[in-house]
């Protein structure tokens, strides 16, 4: 019988980093390898996860990079598991594997299932693998009429810009871009104005 201890914070960071290994090495990487996908994906305030991402870079689990992350316009950062945080989600991993649990399927129907078949099932059912393997660890009886897809990060915020860049923008629309455009046509496309707009 495996050990049915809690499951922390910082082993849910490292469970939930360890299913986007194949990509958090990328150029472009989802929004839930930066801070506020993970305090998403997790259930947790996004305080609360720069506390546990800071242990757990503290304890040598997990490494910070910067990189661009999908939907926003600038890069940010980004975490991916050293190879001591690879092992100890492999850890995590194998305990929920050990468990037998209840899967209520959809058709209403209890059956027992061991570790493994009920992560299969739970897989078949649309349910991602980290929050598959937290399933396990923490309930005895899981419902998969209700465990579904979770809803997506919300998109990022839109970009504060300050009065002085909002103005350059409105100046540019009203005045430089009607201005290129008589010059283009008078003179021609190939010519540009002779002195700079804003001058």
């Amino acid at each position: 019988m495996v050990e049915n201890k809690p499951v922390t914070i910082g082993e849910r960071i490292v469970v939930h980093l360890a299913q986007y290994a194949r990509v958090q090495d990328e150029y472009v990487v989802p929004p839930e390898l930066g801070q506020s996908g993970i305090a998403h994906s997790l259930g947790i305030s996004r305080a609360h996860a720069a506390i546990e991402l800071k242990r757990a870079m503290d304890a040598g689990r997990v490494e910070v990079r910067t990189a661009h992350i999908t939907g926003y316009p600038t890069r940010r950062k980004v975490y991916r598991l050293t190879s001591k945080g690879e092992g100890i989600a492999r850890a995590v991993r194998d305990r929920a594997l050990g468990r037998v649990v209840e899967l209520v399927l959809p058709d209403g129907r209890v059956e027992t299932m061991p570790g493994p078949e009920a992560l299969d099932a739970l897989r078949r059912h649309k349910v991602a693998e980290a929050r598959a393997v937290l399933l396990l660890l923490t309930r005895r009886r899981i419902d998969v009429r209700g465990s579904g897809p979770r809803r997506r990060m919300p998109p990022p915020p839109p970009i504060a810009r300050s009065p002085e860049v909002r103005a350059r923008a409105a100046f540019s629309r009203v005045f430089a871009r009607p201005y290129e455009w008589h010059v283009s046509v008078t003179l021609g496309p190939p010519h540009a104005p002779p002195v700079g707009v804003a001058a």
